[in-house]
């Protein structure tokens, strides 16, 4: 009966320890890390510039930038005049190479599987303090097999992991 006793004493302390570390954890996600600093409340976006020749990307990443700012970093849309920040982007590469294929008599080589990458430097600019807060060069993957996918799958997920990765640096900062 004892060993019982002991046990059942262990399970509420166990479990009363787990219950606290876990919301100290949430209780840290939500007030430390993360998030913009508290004066930057609207973003501009800017068209992007573009150096490459796939010049659809422009709106594109633009347009998923804009989204970002409004879902992932909990800001508005600003305009030029009145934006607390900026977020000036660049593509500076796009490349689509064969990532799985094999060597065929005759014909060559037959591809499988095809990697789009997207390159972009981006800088974030407060534009009340006149600083950069974020400044990188960040690159978005995508895959797709050319025999069942367009390249227009590859390239979606290529810009929506770009744009993540400038959420997640953005955010880093402060």
């Amino acid at each position: 009966m004892s060993g019982t006793l002991r046990k059942s004493s262990i399970f509420p302390s166990a479990a009363s320890l787990l219950l606290a570390a876990l919301a100290a954890g949430c209780l840290y996600g939500f007030s430390g890390g993360g998030g913009l600093p508290s004066d930057i409340h609207s973003i501009y976006v800017p068209p992007v510039d573009n150096s490459t020749s796939r010049f659809e990307l422009t709106q594109q990443l633009t347009q998923g930038l804009m989204d970002a700012v409004r879902g992932r970093l909990g800001a508005q849309p600003g305009s030029q005049d009145n934006a607390d920040a900026i977020i000036r982007t660049n593509i500076t590469n796009y490349s689509d190479q064969a990532v799985s294929l094999q060597g065929q008599q005759s014909v060559g080589a037959k591809v499988f599987q095809r990697r789009v990458t997207i390159s972009a430097s981006v800088q974030i600019v407060d534009l009340h303090k006149n600083r950069t807060i974020w400044s990188s060069t960040v690159s978005g993957t995508g895959e797709y097999a050319p025999d069942q996918e367009s390249d227009q799958q590859a390239i979606k997920l290529a810009l929506d992991n770009l744009i993540q990765k400038v959420i997640d640096g953005a955010q880093s900062q402060w």
